[in-house]
């Protein structure tokens, strides 16, 4: 050992040298990592199981090391966990009370000889529970919420209407802007909800003959008023290849009016918004275009990320939430989301869908 120390030196090559003889072995690592690890020989012999395998069975290795797999107590349940076939995908299972996702995967050595397989044990009850509490939660918070803010509206309506007597002009005024408040309140609520699907893989497509026309239309009309107010020309054209197409038209009117909204908050007293639509073979092309205050370059790739606001929004409101939803439900019918922009000159989205489901 002295001789080796002499011929490995002192200072850092001494250091790296002592690392190397405090290294652990192999078999020490695997059996510190936080998932189950199992080896098969290519005979179906069990020859290893780490010590996460151990309590996730709850079996003594000893008992089990040097058996096939198949000689194993039928009732037993690394049995039955190893009987499953999850080359191809994970496979979940409850074993002794605990979620378990089981992925076994073929080994080969460096010759392509196949040497056996090894299996991963992922335990998941912790994620099933916090995601259960995440889902009572979401359910809590739109029941508390939501309610409530509906009921608020529903009497606004009333007011509106006069069924609770007529109502001067000061006084409509303030309860239009209680509407339009409340309103809001219930747009935030949803892009909070959104994005807890987007999160869980809740967001759901329901395809169904959609006039995209008369969306893009409805659109332009609800917000009309708010470019006119802005002096904003704002400007549509469909083309007339488009006809009904199977599509979410419901979930769509949200992409587009975020787009819209987004490019009149964002454009100039004097500025023009244009939207375009047209078919391109199986695909749907959408641009939504602006001559407003753009986006920096630095910033382009992180616009559909969740809570991104770039720098030249600041004093602008948003959430960072309404392009993020934008993109999954884009995405969710196959389609593709992308845009261009140069600061100060003004930016285009343009949305690419497949008309029919892929």
């Amino acid at each position: 050992m002295a001789k080796l120390l002499a011929a490995a030196g002192t200072g850092e090559n001494l250091y790296y040298f002592n690392a190397m003889e405090t290294m652990p072995k192999s078999e020490t690592l695997v059996d510190n990592l936080s998932v189950g690890v199992i080896f098969t020989d290519r005979t179906g012999i069990l020859t290893y199981l780490n010590k996460k395998a151990e309590l996730i069975f709850q079996i003594d290795k000893k008992t089990v090391i040097g058996k096939r797999i198949d000689m194993l107590p039928l009732k037993t349940t690394i049995y039955k966990a190893m009987s499953e076939n999850c080359r191809d995908c994970p496979v979940e299972m409850n074993i002794l009370g605990r979620g378990v996702i089981i992925k076994s995967t073929e080994v080969r050595n460096s010759d392509g000889w196949i040497l056996g397989e090894i299996t991963e044990l992922r335990d998941v009850t912790a994620e099933k529970k916090e995601k259960r509490q995440r889902e009572e939660f979401v359910a809590m918070m739109t029941h508390d919420l939501k309610s409530p803010l509906m009921v608020m509206l529903g009497h606004v309506q009333a007011m509106k209407l006069g069924l609770y007597g007529d109502i001067d002009h000061q006084f409509r005024s303030s309860i239009e802007e209680i509407e339009r408040s409340g309103l809001n309140l219930g747009s935030m609520l949803e892009n909070v909800l959104d994005i807890y699907r987007l999160e869980t893989g809740l967001i759901r497509i329901d395809r169904k003959l959609t006039d995209i026309g008369g969306i893009l239309e409805s659109c332009r009309r609800d917000f009309m008023l708010q470019a006119e107010d802005g002096g904003i020309e704002l400007n549509l054209d469909v083309e007339e290849s488009i006809t009904q197409v199977f599509m979410d038209g419901k979930q769509l009117k949200r992409v587009f009016a975020n787009l819209l909204g987004n490019a009149i908050k964002f454009t100039p007293r004097g500025g023009r918004v244009s939207v375009e639509a047209g078919m391109n073979g199986e695909m749907l092309h959408v641009t939504v275009k602006d001559t407003g205050i753009g986006i920096p370059e630095k910033d382009i790739s992180r616009v559909f990320n969740k809570y991104f606001r770039s720098g030249n929004a600041s004093g602008f409101k948003g959430t960072g939430l309404g392009l993020a939803i934008s993109k999954a439900i884009v995405e969710a019918h196959g389609g593709i989301i992308e845009v261009e922009s140069i600061q100060d000159l003004g930016t285009i989205f343009i949305l690419k869908i497949p008309i029919h489901a892929c």
